[in-house]
Protein backbone atom coordinates (compact mmCIF):
# COMPACT_ATOMS: atom_id res chain seq x y z
CA UNK A 1 0.00 0.00 0.00
CA UNK A 2 1.16 3.53 -0.76
CA UNK A 3 -0.03 6.34 1.46
CA UNK A 4 -0.54 9.86 0.16
CA UNK A 5 -1.38 12.84 2.39
CA UNK A 6 -3.30 15.65 0.71
CA UNK A 7 -3.59 19.33 1.75
CA UNK A 8 -7.06 18.71 3.15
CA UNK A 9 -5.39 16.38 5.68
CA UNK A 10 -7.02 13.28 4.22
CA UNK A 11 -5.07 10.09 3.75
CA UNK A 12 -5.61 8.16 0.59
CA UNK A 13 -4.27 4.64 0.41
CA UNK A 14 -3.49 3.13 -2.91
CA UNK A 15 -2.65 -0.44 -3.73
CA UNK A 16 0.83 -0.17 -5.27
CA UNK A 17 0.24 -3.30 -7.38
CA UNK A 18 -2.91 -1.72 -8.79
CA UNK A 19 -1.05 1.50 -9.59
CA UNK A 20 1.90 -0.27 -11.21
CA UNK A 21 -0.40 -2.47 -13.29
CA UNK A 22 -2.38 0.59 -14.39
CA UNK A 23 0.75 2.52 -15.42
CA UNK A 24 2.20 -0.40 -17.39
CA UNK A 25 -1.13 -1.13 -19.08
CA UNK A 26 -1.64 2.56 -19.92
CA UNK A 27 1.83 2.88 -21.44
CA UNK A 28 1.22 -0.19 -23.60
CA UNK A 29 -2.18 1.12 -24.71
CA UNK A 30 -0.77 4.63 -25.17
CA UNK A 31 2.16 5.76 -27.30
CA UNK A 32 3.52 2.23 -27.71
CA UNK A 33 0.26 1.27 -29.48
CA UNK A 34 0.49 4.23 -31.85
CA UNK A 35 -2.72 5.81 -30.61
CA UNK A 36 -2.83 9.52 -29.88
CA UNK A 37 -4.97 12.50 -30.75
CA UNK A 38 -4.44 16.23 -31.00
CA UNK A 39 -5.08 18.00 -27.70
CA UNK A 40 -7.84 20.52 -28.37
CA UNK A 41 -7.06 22.74 -25.36
CA UNK A 42 -3.31 23.02 -25.96
CA UNK A 43 -2.67 23.84 -29.61
CA UNK A 44 0.23 21.98 -31.15
CA UNK A 45 0.19 19.16 -28.62
CA UNK A 46 -0.79 15.50 -28.74
CA UNK A 47 -2.48 13.60 -25.96
CA UNK A 48 -3.26 10.13 -24.76
CA UNK A 49 -5.87 9.72 -22.04
CA UNK A 50 -6.76 6.40 -20.40
CA UNK A 51 -9.10 5.91 -17.48
CA UNK A 52 -9.91 2.85 -15.41
CA UNK A 53 -12.14 3.17 -12.36
CA UNK A 54 -10.69 5.92 -10.15
CA UNK A 55 -7.32 6.06 -11.97
CA UNK A 56 -6.56 8.26 -14.98
CA UNK A 57 -3.39 8.42 -17.12
CA UNK A 58 -2.62 11.42 -19.32
CA UNK A 59 0.38 11.79 -21.62
CA UNK A 60 0.70 15.19 -23.30
CA UNK A 61 3.60 16.18 -25.55
CA UNK A 62 4.65 18.89 -27.99
CA UNK A 63 6.71 18.27 -31.09
CA UNK A 64 7.55 15.32 -33.26
CA UNK A 65 11.13 15.15 -34.51
CA UNK A 66 12.15 16.60 -31.16
CA UNK A 67 9.62 16.78 -28.34
CA UNK A 68 8.92 17.37 -24.69
CA UNK A 69 6.07 16.02 -22.60
CA UNK A 70 4.65 14.91 -19.31
CA UNK A 71 2.80 11.84 -18.11
CA UNK A 72 0.52 12.15 -15.10
CA UNK A 73 -1.49 9.58 -13.15
CA UNK A 74 -4.42 10.76 -11.06
CA UNK A 75 -6.48 8.92 -8.49
CA UNK A 76 -9.89 10.45 -7.85
CA UNK A 77 -8.73 13.55 -9.78
CA UNK A 78 -5.69 14.00 -7.49
CA UNK A 79 -2.19 13.71 -9.05
CA UNK A 80 -0.23 10.79 -7.54
CA UNK A 81 2.58 10.04 -10.03
CA UNK A 82 4.23 11.75 -12.97
CA UNK A 83 7.13 11.79 -15.37
CA UNK A 84 8.57 14.56 -17.55
CA UNK A 85 10.58 13.76 -20.66
CA UNK A 86 12.39 15.47 -23.52
CA UNK A 87 14.29 14.16 -26.51
CA UNK A 88 14.08 13.26 -30.16
CA UNK A 89 15.81 12.15 -33.31
CA UNK A 90 19.41 13.37 -33.52
CA UNK A 91 19.85 13.05 -37.27
CA UNK A 92 17.19 15.00 -39.17
CA UNK A 93 18.01 12.95 -42.28
CA UNK A 94 17.36 9.71 -40.36
CA UNK A 95 14.38 7.53 -41.11
CA UNK A 96 11.98 8.86 -38.47
CA UNK A 97 9.24 6.27 -39.23
CA UNK A 98 11.73 3.42 -38.76
CA UNK A 99 13.13 4.92 -35.54
CA UNK A 100 9.72 5.68 -33.98
CA UNK A 101 8.34 2.29 -35.03
CA UNK A 102 11.28 0.61 -33.30
CA UNK A 103 10.85 2.87 -30.25
CA UNK A 104 7.19 1.82 -29.91
CA UNK A 105 8.23 -1.85 -29.92
CA UNK A 106 10.76 -1.17 -27.15
CA UNK A 107 8.33 0.92 -25.08
CA UNK A 108 5.70 -1.81 -25.31
CA UNK A 109 8.09 -3.97 -23.28
CA UNK A 110 7.74 -1.70 -20.20
CA UNK A 111 7.34 -3.71 -16.99
CA UNK A 112 6.36 -3.30 -13.34
CA UNK A 113 9.97 -3.42 -12.13
CA UNK A 114 10.81 -0.17 -13.94
CA UNK A 115 7.57 1.36 -15.30
CA UNK A 116 9.30 4.44 -16.68
CA UNK A 117 10.05 3.70 -20.34
CA UNK A 118 11.21 0.44 -21.99
CA UNK A 119 13.51 -2.39 -20.90
CA UNK A 120 17.20 -1.88 -20.11
CA UNK A 121 18.06 -3.17 -23.59
CA UNK A 122 16.23 -4.38 -26.69
CA UNK A 123 17.65 -5.30 -30.11
CA UNK A 124 15.86 -5.94 -33.39
CA UNK A 125 18.03 -6.22 -36.48
CA UNK A 126 20.63 -3.44 -36.54
CA UNK A 127 18.77 -1.26 -34.03
CA UNK A 128 19.35 -1.37 -30.28
CA UNK A 129 17.40 0.44 -27.57
CA UNK A 130 19.20 1.30 -24.31
CA UNK A 131 17.57 2.53 -21.12
CA UNK A 132 19.67 3.59 -18.14
CA UNK A 133 17.94 4.79 -14.99
CA UNK A 134 18.49 5.31 -11.31
CA UNK A 135 16.20 5.67 -8.34
CA UNK A 136 12.95 4.02 -7.42
CA UNK A 137 9.30 4.38 -8.37
CA UNK A 138 8.88 7.35 -5.99
CA UNK A 139 11.84 9.29 -7.46
CA UNK A 140 13.78 8.34 -10.57
CA UNK A 141 15.65 9.69 -13.57
CA UNK A 142 16.86 8.11 -16.75
CA UNK A 143 18.24 8.28 -20.26
CA UNK A 144 17.22 6.19 -23.25
CA UNK A 145 18.80 5.97 -26.68
CA UNK A 146 18.52 4.10 -29.95
CA UNK A 147 21.53 3.25 -32.02
CA UNK A 148 22.13 1.52 -35.30
CA UNK A 149 25.24 0.86 -37.37
CA UNK A 150 25.66 4.63 -37.92
CA UNK A 151 25.64 5.46 -34.18
CA UNK A 152 23.08 7.00 -31.81
CA UNK A 153 20.05 8.20 -33.80
CA UNK A 154 17.64 9.05 -30.95
CA UNK A 155 17.87 10.01 -27.28
CA UNK A 156 15.57 11.05 -24.45
CA UNK A 157 16.01 12.18 -20.85
CA UNK A 158 13.28 11.59 -18.26
CA UNK A 159 12.58 11.99 -14.56
CA UNK A 160 9.66 11.71 -12.19
CA UNK A 161 8.08 9.94 -9.28
CA UNK A 162 5.31 10.18 -6.73
CA UNK A 163 3.42 13.46 -6.42
CA UNK A 164 2.58 14.42 -2.86
CA UNK A 165 1.02 17.79 -2.13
Amino acid sequence: MMEFIYPDGAYRNMDSDELLDFIVDSKRKGYASGKSSPNKTMKGSHEIFIQKNDLAYRDVWFGSLTFTGIETVLQNDKPVWGMAYSGGILDEDGNREKIFSFLKKALYLVDREAPYRGPKSYTDGIMTYHNEFSGEFDYFMGYESIEDDSGITYELHYSGGSIIE
